[in-house]
């Protein structure tokens, strides 16, 4: 079938050329390719379409009919080809897009507004969920992940590196003992996250692990955030999700003097080539955009 495209596509520009010399000059062929796949598609066709002379060729009863559907076939070809070029200029289409809970319901949201005043033909299609989804398996475009891609068939963008607090409400802090070392966590109410079950802590050369009871355990970080501020223990959250609720008061830096491990953004999709101009301009936008780029450097 490919093959009986390209042929009529030949028919076509010998229909216009006029000769097969000339036709053969345009295409970048030998005459006598040019000749030879001419005479296979009738063949194939079971009806001649050209009349040949030494002179000149005059196209059949058949190939003047034929000629009508190899053109509509080209033309055809040149508006998909317009089509194209219309989108590189001017990205359009659907985007399916999958992020962390934490990250897609706070600044995700915040970059997806600003990304579609930008590029407003471009629609966008949004999982957020802690869930790993299978980018092929799944059709997503692009995913945005905490942390370097294990699987080496999908191409990864790093973002940057944020920070991780544990935060407690003042309120919650105000009835207990003062917290001064970790070994004291033992004796308080935690909210775990499942994918960090076990926080590590460094305060200049000291390290102290500790891995957490399964009391209260999320896989939501909002979730987590949101408990703490209602008073329901301590918590390990990335910094965006912390600074304005700290700001307000809602919450406090639970042992300050020791330092948690953060996490590092990436995007990652399926492929280095041949991405759409929708893709392309997502991450172009992304890896320059100030709303990643106030937590993520």
């Amino acid at each position: 079938m490919f093959r009986q495209l390209q042929d009529m596509a030949l028919f076509a520009l010998v229909a216009e050329c006029g000769s097969f010399t000339a036709a053969a000059k345009r295409a970048g062929l030998p005459k006598s390719s040019v000749s030879q796949r001419i005479s296979q598609l009738e063949q194939a066709l079971g009806l001649r379409l050209i009349n040949r002379t030494t002179r000149q060729l005059n196209l059949t009863f058949a190939g003047e009919r034929y000629l009508v559907h190899c053109q509509e076939m080209m033309q055809a070809s040149d508006r998909a080809g317009q089509a194209i070029e219309r989108l590189r200029e001017n990205p359009s289409g659907r985007l399916r897009i999958t992020s962390p809970a934490g990250i897609g319901a706070t600044l995700l949201a915040r970059f997806n507004a600003a990304f579609q005043l930008a590029y407003p033909d471009v629609t966008l299609e949004v999982m957020v969920s802690d869930e790993i989804r299978d980018l092929v398996q799944d059709g997503f475009d692009i995913a945005l992940r905490t942390g370097q891609p294990q699987d080496s068939s999908l191409i990864g963008r790093r973002i940057g590196y944020c920070d991780r607090l544990l935060v407690a409400s003042p309120r919650y802090l105000a009835a207990r003992e003062p917290l001064l070392h970790p070994g004291q966590l033992s004796g308080h109410r935690c909210i775990a996250h499942q994918a960090w079950s076990e926080w590590v802590l460094k305060s200049q050369q000291e390290y102290y692990r500790w891995l957490l009871p399964p009391v209260h355990v999320t896989d939501n970080l909002i979730y987590a955030r949101e408990c703490a501020i209602g008073d329901a223990g301590i918590t390990l959250l990335p910094r965006f999700l912390t600074d304005d609720a700290l700001l307000k008061g809602e919450l406090v830096q639970v042992l300050p003097e020791w330092k948690v491990e953060g996490n590092e953004l990436w995007l990652v999709y399926p492929g280095r080539k041949l991405n759409s101009p929708a893709l392309v301009s997502f991450i172009e936008f992304a890896m320059q955009s100030p709303v990643f780029g106030a937590f993520y450097r």
